[in-house]
């Protein structure tokens, strides 16, 4: 693999051997006052553990091996991608801005304080300890993200591409007493051809053991069994000692954590001995045409669809939005990822299928489970003609339009004596069933 120096305009571009690109480091860290954290051959980053920490300078020099690591493993770790300065500037802003949150939630009436949460938390459980907060783009923020996205540039642009829209802003907080989180993963579909999305969680304090900081599971992202044996697991047994007990992301101060959608993880318990605040700044990157179902989506609604690694990393001095936009598209994503309106999910599914998006198989699945017919028909379709890179199967597109008239024959059934909808998709799940599906 041939490596590459950053060089001004107008200065030699001929390639440069390894040997010379190491010499070259060298002598820069020979000059006073200049710091190298120095730079591990490619055998060397090869022979790392998942959880070794890179540095900003690997990814510069080496960016196919760091490339290789995260694919390998699903997960890596990438030192001082943030300055210990914006660290704090930017641990201060999400404190004040969760206060400021918290106070208009305190006194809302129920109904304009169920809006509130909405649009300001994610749907993280257990809020009286743990707070996933959608950050706006403040200029605090927007100076944060810009340097870990250019840090960072070559490993994002060889992952999700520099075109990959910015689907997540926001600031994971635990506090002491938060419990620990069952094991999970933020988006499955491990045998659909939709791309996994790709999150970067920066510490924005040292993070410790007892500060519960995130278990993960690397090499599980590439599983297809695990997926079927998450699914029928019940909620109470997932934890870290039935995967193998995973490996902790403690950290110092501006160290990012980048992690597949469909690694198995978990935030820790932050405990009341011990612990204190964990702030956890992310952003999740979407690989172009590849819109997944799972994922939360935490980004305030005026952010959603506007911004992609392409302009977020230019050195200009503004985060600049896409120029063109399609608004009502926009408006279509985020009622559907709201999730709790089965047509809204299905026009949003249809337009991915008309896109030649494969993220449409899984918001159809997901639109069937919720009780809606013509979600399994189209499905069905789909099964029958191979699309999208579904295999054929007729088996599974039969079983979807059976469940499709039943759900016509109960929707359309006015007796009260009837099972509610509920009941009834409680009662038909095998259709759904991994083996069938999959």
């Amino acid at each position: 693999m041939a490596d590459f120096l950053s060089l001004p305009a107008g200065a030699n571009v001929e390639l440069l051997p390894r040997e010379a690109v190491k010499a070259a480091l060298a002598q820069v860290a020979a000059f006073p006052g200049v710091q190298q954290d120095g730079w591990r051959d490619e055998a060397e980053v090869a022979g790392w553990a998942p959880l070794d920490p890179m540095s900003v300078e690997d990814v510069a020099v080496a960016p196919d091996t760091c490339v290789e690591h995260l694919e390998l493993h699903g997960c890596a770790m990438v030192r001082e991608v943030l300055r210990p300065e914006a660290c704090e500037c930017l641990k201060d802003f999400v404190d004040k801005e969760l206060q400021r949150v918290q106070e208009h939630l305190a006194t809302a009436p129920p109904e304009e304080r169920r809006h509130l949460e909405r649009l300001n938390l994610g749907s993280v459980r257990e809020r009286q300890h743990r707070w996933d907060l959608k950050l706006p783009l403040a200029p605090t923020v927007r100076d944060a993200l810009r340097e870990v996205t250019q840090n960072l540039e070559k490993l994002l642009v060889g992952t999700v591409e520099l075109d990959a829209g910015l689907v997540e802003l926001s600031c994971l907080i635990s506090d002491p007493s938060a419990v620990r989180q069952n094991v999970h993963v933020d988006t499955g579909g491990w045998k659909t051809r939709c791309a996994p999305l790709l999150t970067v969680f920066v510490a924005l304090q040292e993070v410790t053991e007892a500060m519960g900081p995130t278990v993960v599971f690397p090499g599980t992202h590439d599983d297809p069994y695990l997926q079927q044996w998450l699914s029928v697991m019940p909620s109470a047994q997932r934890t870290p000692e039935q995967f193998g007990g995973g490996s902790l992301a403690t950290c110092p101060p501006g160290t990012a954590l980048v992690m597949n959608s469909r690694l198995l993880h978990c935030g820790g318990a932050n405990l009341l001995a011990g612990g204190s605040r964990r702030r956890l700044f992310y952003m999740t990157w979407q690989k172009p045409k590849n819109t997944n179902h799972g994922s939360t989506y935490s980004i305030l609604d005026a952010l959603a669809g506007r911004y992609d690694l392409r302009h977020v990393v230019r050195r200009t001095p503004t985060v600049e939005a896409i120029a063109e936009v399609d608004e009502e598209r926009i408006a279509l994503e985020i009622s559907a990822k709201k999730k709790d309106d089965p047509q809204a999910m299905l026009d949003f599914a249809l337009r991915l299928r008309q896109e030649g998006d494969p993220g449409a198989v899984e918001w159809l699945r997901a639109t069937g489970r919720k009780g809606h017919p013509l979600a399994c028909m189209h499905l069905a379709e789909m099964y029958c003609l191979g699309e999208l890179g579904l295999e054929t199967n007729y088996e599974a597109a039969e079983e979807l339009r059976k469940f499709a008239f039943g759900l016509f024959s109960h929707l359309a059934d006015r007796s009260e004596t009837k099972p509610r909808l509920q009941e009834f998709l409680e009662n038909h799940t095998e259709v759904f069933r991994q083996e069938l599906l999959f």
